[in-house]
């Protein structure tokens, strides 16, 4: 048996030893840090501002959106708002014409009827603000 010292008979001397190192670099965030812009710039002139006016359009696209779907929101409430009244005038009309040819019950299931909706949601608009 071998010593340490001495080299192995059997051992290959034509054996090479490969070492392979493997790197991953990131970054949290929307743009790259400094290095990697110039990075992108030694591979790709101007890769850098390509990045920026990109990001640049990505949040005023975004912005657009938002702005849209703000608005959209607030029409929507509105309609809303709008239909919800004319079905309690509708409803308090029909009501009163129920009344006027002297049908109590009618007219009072269908004022109860209108009201009752109407008192509901401004309750649960309480409620939630509540919350």
């Amino acid at each position: 048996m071998p010593t340490p010292q001495q080299p192995n008979p059997h051992q290959n001397h034509n054996q090479q030893t490969q070492t392979v190192v493997h790197t991953t670099v990131g970054w949290n965030g929307p743009l790259p840090p400094p290095a990697a812009l110039d990075e992108f710039n030694r591979i790709v002139p101007g890769g850098a501002e390509r990045i920026f006016v990109q990001f640049e359009e990505q949040g005023r696209h975004r912005r657009d959106l938002e702005q849209r779907q703000s608005k959209f929101v607030v029409r929507d409430a509105h309609v809303g708002q709008l239909l919800a009244g004319l079905f309690a005038f509708m409803g308090l009309g029909v009501s009163a014409l129920a009344i006027y040819f002297n049908q109590p019950v009618t007219a009072t299931i269908l004022g109860s009827g209108t009201i009752a909706p109407i008192v509901y949601a401004f309750l649960r608009q309480t409620w939630r603000s509540k919350e």
